[in-house]
């Protein structure tokens, strides 16, 4: 039985979000969105997701950057998170793999890309989870 994906999309910008979320929802995503970064680790810690879609210094309490606050919750170690910015420099990039990040792209990101990234992260989750479930005897063969 094929899991329906989940993405939680954390943006400020409101044409971005809901241009997001239209597209991501016609690929066959289940697609929540966020505003703030409190309100985003709120919703992950509630709700399974496969990844997480943020701007990269989005404040979440007492953090920066909503990536970081996702790596220090024990329970969403395993999602894949996308960071976008219009931060452009390496050292942006560097900062924001090494907080925890698997991908970054830069805004203005194109809808085309960012789907293609999207898709990948997403089924890449998907794929360790099967393997996680195998590997530990969740999941019967057919």
């Amino acid at each position: 039985m094929l899991v329906q994906r989940s993405i939680l999309i954390a943006e400020p910008e409101s044409a971005l979000r809901a241009t997001w979320q239209s597209a991501l929802s016609e690929m066959g995503f289940r697609v929540s969105v966020s505003v703030s970064g409190t309100a985003a680790l709120e919703i992950a810690m509630h709700t399974e997701i496969s990844l997480l879609i943020t701007e990269l210094y989005l404040k979440t309490g007492d953090e920066r950057c909503l990536v970081r606050a996702t790596r220090r919750q024990p329970a969403l170690r395993r999602v894949k998170i996308l960071a976008v910015s219009n931060h452009s420099t390496d050292d942006d990039r560097a900062w924001a793999l090494t907080s925890g990040a698997d991908g970054y792209l830069i805004k203005p990101v194109r809808l085309g890309r960012m789907l293609q990234v999207t898709a990948r992260l997403a089924s890449s989750r998907q794929q360790s989870r099967a393997k996680f479930r195998q590997t530990n005897g969740l999941e019967t063969a057919e």
